[in-house]
């Protein structure tokens, strides 16, 4: 039918082009951005779940970092309690020796200077261990942000002169601490001592953990034969709880990897199905224009019949 008052032809190409249009400006927005959810009317109903789901990924990310750091420490503290390890067992050799009566008193100044020179580079090492500018020797338990439920990790205190009641959170195992010379009520249940007794009372100056004489040297063999197993099995759980950690740190990466796929899933373009999209709707452009044009030009085949 002719008519000049309306142009169906014309309108349904112009509104093919519309759709058109907004169909291409929202491929386009997600080819450019890389974003499958751009903005909330996109996909309506996917963005509440992709911003939940992508802060998930997000937390367990930083939980990661958390368990990755909290192993470093751990390895830091297993590195120097094994080197204090070390210590231990040239402490007791020192001890055997300058507990035999019969070594001069020269001789015996010399093995005491060595015992207490590392002791003293003990507590040094104690006291200068630390990650993050925190001692991480002292026994301070540590908490573990993980994104979900924390990781509490219960420290020993690597000090030997570190005491407490029933020698529990001791990495020695002692339940009291150092006492003068070695002695106390229970000398092989004391901490040592590097508290320094000045030349004048002793010569030459020594600490209170002393091998100045056999009787005192005694009592220390008897400490560290109480320190050194105890001392063993607390290094012993400091590679469990880097175990733990490792296996945390397995976990949660892969926790975060799938959580991120999902998200991607979610949010992300997928360039192979909207370049198809935008092709497809350039063509239908394209060919609604040219519908356009030729439905236009009918109004002049209608001023035709009026010649």
């Amino acid at each position: 039918m002719s008519v000049i008052n309306y142009n169906y032809a014309a309108n349904a190409a112009a509104n093919v082009i519309n759709r058109n249009e907004k169909l291409m400006d929202r491929t386009m927005a997600k080819l450019s951005s890389g974003l499958n959810i751009g903005v909330g009317h996109n996909q309506p109903g996917a963005l509440g779940t992709y911003t939940t789901v992508k802060a998930e990924g997000t937390t367990a990310r930083t939980g990661l970092a958390s368990i990755n750091s909290a192993l470093a420490r751990m390895k830091m503290v297993e590195s120097v309690a094994m080197s204090m390890q070390g210590m231990l067992t040239r402490l007791q050799e020192l001890a055997v020796a300058a507990s035999d009566a019969s070594i001069n008193t020269a001789d015996r100044y010399a093995l005491d200077a060595e015992f207490g020179g590392i002791i003293t580079e003990w507590m040094r090492l104690a006291a200068d261990t630390k990650y993050n500018n925190v001692p991480v020797m002292f026994g301070t338990d540590q908490t573990i942000f993980t994104g979900g439920t924390a990781i509490t990790i219960a420290m020993d205190d690597f000090r030997i002169d570190a005491g407490a009641a029933n020698g529990i959170g001791i990495a020695t195992g002692q339940i009291s601490v150092g006492a003068a010379n070695s002695a106390g009520a229970d000398a092989d249940s004391s901490a040592m001592s590097d508290t320094v007794v000045g030349a004048a009372i002793i010569v030459p100056a020594t600490l209170q953990e002393t091998l100045i004489t056999a009787a005192t040297a005694a009592l220390s063999v008897a400490k560290l034969a109480r320190i050194i197993p105890t001392f063993s099995g607390a290094v012993g759980r400091v590679g469990g709880l880097i175990s733990r950690l490792e296996y945390a740190s397995e976990a949660q990466a892969g926790k975060a990897v799938a959580v991120e796929a999902a998200a991607s899933v979610i949010g992300d373009t997928d360039y192979a199905v909207q370049t198809a999209q935008l092709a497809s709707a350039q063509v239908i452009s394209q060919a609604a224009t040219a519908i356009l044009a030729q439905a236009n030009a009918r109004s002049s085949t209608v001023l035709t019949l009026l010649k």
